[in-house]
């Protein structure tokens, strides 16, 4: 029977400390890996932190914003009625002239001789009668109103002869034309 003898003791201690430096070796690199892996992660986490504080910052601003734009809606739509009304206003203060207008441009107009009992002025279009005392003083007035660039679309509907008033004999005459304050017919030679 051959015993086992081991004539180099060395080699067993050798073989121990080998071991031993594996063992050592590998649980110093578990210890490495956790540890390293223990970084990465708590790196990984401070910077999801990070990125969550950024994105609640960006969702408080968005939020701003949208608190902004919708003061901006109310504000640009309050803008538009104002405008809206400042037209109106505009457009009735235009039609409160025109009247006025009417009145200074008439007597250029009417030659003497030619008496106006009414008028009736609705949006552009008037209409006018009254009496003349020849029928040469009628045609100078249409003649007066056609050339006039405040006037257009004159009508003559009717001339009767020898209507009696205040015991003498005239010539009564209803007639229609639009008209044009002077800033509106400006505003149309533009």
């Amino acid at each position: 029977m051959l015993h086992s003898i081991n004539l180099l003791p060395w080699r067993q201690g050798l073989r121990r400390r080998h071991k031993q430096r594996f063992f050592a070796l590998l649980v110093t690199a578990l210890f490495i890996a956790f540890l390293l892996q223990w970084l990465a992660g708590q790196y990984l986490f401070s910077q999801g932190q990070i990125q969550q504080s950024r994105l609640s910052y960006l969702n408080r601003y968005i939020s701003q914003l949208d608190v902004r734009i919708k003061q901006l809606s109310r504000l640009e739509q309050d803008h538009g009625a104002l405008l809206t009304r400042l037209q109106v206003v505009e457009r009735l203060q235009g039609l409160r002239n025109k009247t006025t207008d009417f009145m200074n441009a008439l007597p250029s107009f009417i030659p003497q001789g030619v008496y106006v009992d009414k008028i009736n002025m609705s949006g552009h279009q008037v209409q006018m009668s009254g009496i003349s005392e020849t029928t040469s003083r009628l045609a100078s007035m249409l003649e007066k109103l056609e050339k006039s660039p405040l006037v257009s679309k004159v009508a003559m509907h009717s001339i009767v002869h020898g209507e009696v008033r205040f015991e003498q004999k005239f010539q009564t005459f209803n007639l229609s034309f639009s008209f044009q304050s002077p800033s509106e017919a400006a505003g149309a030679q533009r």
